[in-house]
């Protein structure tokens, strides 16, 4: 008898050059970029964190994932949306990071037979590539973005 690997449903959610691939369970919601209250300078300058969104009452810092990976296009914004991400270490201080995306995500089963870890240089801020069904996807370092977003908050 072989134990087959169980599907992990995932959100691959377009990015502005990558899509991300997030297993369901880690994304609280995908919201509309509209409730975002930019930094000041967010669009000209090169800061990772943009601004912050309130969701559900809590504020949640909004992290340009391309930023941290140092690239300076924030894409256009008006139709961008926000993945809240539930940290993964129980950090009552920061128990949501809100990554900026670009498209609207899709549901996929991701397992041993559609999917593979991609041998790649990982730019700061990606876990892994992975290759799902010939479409590469990145998964972000979630506990850098968390530890990023601790270090500037003190």
């Amino acid at each position: 008898m072989t134990n087959k690997v169980q599907d992990v449903y995932s959100f691959l959610i377009p990015m502005i050059e990558n899509s991300l691939l997030l297993p369901n369970a880690t994304v609280a919601e995908i919201v509309p970029f509209m409730n975002v209250d930019l930094m000041e300078d967010a669009e000209s300058s090169e800061d990772w964190q943009i601004g912050q969104i309130v969701w559900r009452n809590i504020k949640i810092p909004v992290v340009s994932l391309e930023r941290v990976q140092g690239k300076k296009d924030l894409g256009e914004l008006r139709r961008s949306r926000i993945a809240i991400v539930y940290t993964l270490n129980g950090n009552q201080e920061i128990p949501y990071i809100a990554i900026m995306v670009q498209g609207i995500p899709r549901l996929v089963p991701v397992d041993e037979s559609n999917s593979k870890l991609v041998e790649e240089d990982l730019p700061k801020g990606v876990k892994a590539w992975a290759d799902l069904e010939g479409r590469k996807a990145l998964i972000p370092d979630l506990d850098l973005l968390e530890n990023m977003l601790s270090e500037s908050a003190s």
